[in-house]
């Protein structure tokens, strides 16, 4: 069975060496090429691609309106889109004669949209998952293939969810691609009723509101953690970056309170207000510098995140 693969990123790059393994027959890659801020993957996938002299495309110079001919050239039985991005139209989606899949990073129909793991992290989610489905015109509302789950610790960062995440992305293609191959997989609605929404996020989204209660601000940080460009303030008019924050462990009750007010070190962590309890911040980085541990950050009682 050929397959064609909409890819992109890790998790893109990480299914085209499974499927490698798995010894699929890639008759055709449309790669994606990431915006500057993140981890290039295309050229990890373009390495690949040559050396099993599989054809490769790209995102910025095949255009969507043109996506149905490349794929009509390479004559695909099924595709998958993985880390994609861009609209992929019925004509394009309906050409594969086993149909065109997506994984995407939530147990649809909840967090249909973008940057899901983000999202769910923000929004304080104590699990995730993975989604094999149908592309339909609506975004990812197309019927379900499978689905694998996965837990969200309250110690969990973007990158350590990730992991599990993409591993996921494995099995699922491994445990689904003999049943998609010989056409006995069984698809399934997805209840409309259930469907919640994300929208793209971009770097400018990561400022922190320190009026906002510690743990939203703790769950923005670690969701948008490194490889993400990740959550940040201004201090004396300098943007820093807080890339590993913590909890304390006794939330003690302030009455005379200043959100993003910096209370001073313990433990050698800086602790800061916000406007419900206390943050302590673990690493952290001034624009344009080293990142530092929070001991070696000089600080003062009359400083305020802002």
């Amino acid at each position: 069975m050929k397959t064609f693969l909409f890819i992109g990123s890790r998790r893109g790059y990480a299914i085209l060496k499974k499927m490698i393994a798995l010894n699929a027959n890639i008759c055709g890659i449309l790669c994606l090429i990431e915006d500057p801020h993140e981890d290039q993957y295309h050229p990890r996938i373009t390495e690949i691609a040559l050396e099993h002299q599989i054809p490769i495309f790209y995102s910025d110079v095949v255009k969507p309106g043109q996506y149905a001919e490349v794929v009509e050239k390479c004559a695909p039985d099924i595709a998958f889109a993985i880390g994609w991005r861009f609209l992929i139209n019925k004509k394009t989606y309906s050409l594969p004669p086993k149909g065109t899949l997506i994984i995407h990073d939530s147990l649809l129909p909840k967090y249909r949209g973008f940057a899901p793991t983000n999202w769910a992290i923000i929004n304080g989610e104590t699990e995730t998952g993975v989604t094999l489905f149908h592309i339909a015109d609506d975004v990812d509302s197309g019927p379900i293939i499978d689905q694998l789950k996965t837990d969200i610790s309250l110690t969990d960062t973007i990158r350590s969810v990730d992991e599990k995440v993409t591993a996921l992305y494995e099995e699922i293609i491994e445990k689904n691609l003999t049943a998609l191959t010989n056409g006995t997989a069984k698809a399934k609605p997805q209840n409309e009723a259930e469907a919640t929404f994300t929208c793209k996020r971009i770097p400018a989204d990561g400022r922190i509101n320190w009026q906002q209660p510690a743990d939203k601000i703790y769950n923005l940080i670690r969701a948008t953690s490194e490889p993400f460009p990740g959550a940040f303030a201004y201090l004396n008019e300098k943007k820093i970056t807080l890339w590993e924050a913590a909890l304390p462990s006794k939330k003690l009750n302030y009455v005379g309170s200043i959100p993003g007010r910096i209370l001073g070190k313990r433990d050698g962590l800086i602790e800061v207000l916000t406007g419900d309890g206390i943050l302590q911040i673990k690493r952290l980085q001034i624009e344009g510098e080293a990142m530092l541990n929070a001991k070696d950050f000089p600080i003062s009682v009359k400083d305020t995140f802002c």
